[in-house]
């Protein structure tokens, strides 16, 4: 019984839709994410549903427990910390070079990721390199591996799928307080 408890908690969690009458769709994908600092490594699993008029992203932790999501629309982006009730908002770059001190748009960091094609020019003015790792039995998942000089990322970017529904960008954020980003990242 301990293990079923266990085991249900651990569950990955969809991302919000609504049930499209319409037909309407979007793309998902997971990617799995190894960070490995000096201070440690941390793993994080990434779920990604986009269509045309946005993208939505989860960021899950060890157990599958939401960490943050974030918002896309166009330039604009939204991080949200249900656990800790704020929010951030601002240029996704901006957030990324926060986290991870990277300094890519979104869409360079999902070009990237999901067709594997980068300004390395950009990539290496961040103190970067990339390696590209294809699984030989299949096309996914796909590993990226970035190396800097005090971070080592390493992506695996498994199959995009189709899926029906329409993705929720909005979120009801009336409890919720507006924090810097270096609040957000740090997290106290």
């Amino acid at each position: 019984m301990l293990i079923l408890v266990l085991w249900s908690g651990c569950r990955i969690p969809e991302l919000s839709t609504d049930p499209s009458p319409g037909g309407e769709n979007y793309r998902s994908v997971m990617i799995r994410v190894k960070a490995v600092m000096e201070k440690g490594t941390e793993k994080t699993k990434i779920l990604l549903g986009f269509n045309d008029r946005g993208d939505r992203l989860i960021f899950l932790g060890a157990l599958n427990q939401v960490l943050f999501e974030i918002l896309v629309q166009g330039n604009h982006s939204r991080v949200i910390v249900s656990k800790r009730k704020e929010y951030w908002d601002g240029e996704f770059s901006e957030f990324l070079s926060g986290l991870w001190g990277i300094d890519l748009t979104y869409n360079e960091i999902k070009a990237l990721l999901l067709e594997q094609r980068v300004n390395a020019r950009k990539l290496n003015r961040n103190g970067f390199r990339m390696q590209i790792i294809e699984s030989e039995a299949q096309k996914t998942p796909v590993q990226i591996n970035l190396t800097g000089r005090e971070l080592r990322l390493e992506f695996r970017i498994y199959e995009i799928r189709d899926k029906e529904g329409k993705i929720e960008f909005k979120k009801d954020l009336k409890n919720y307080s507006e924090v810097s980003l270096e609040r957000l990242v740090r997290g106290d």
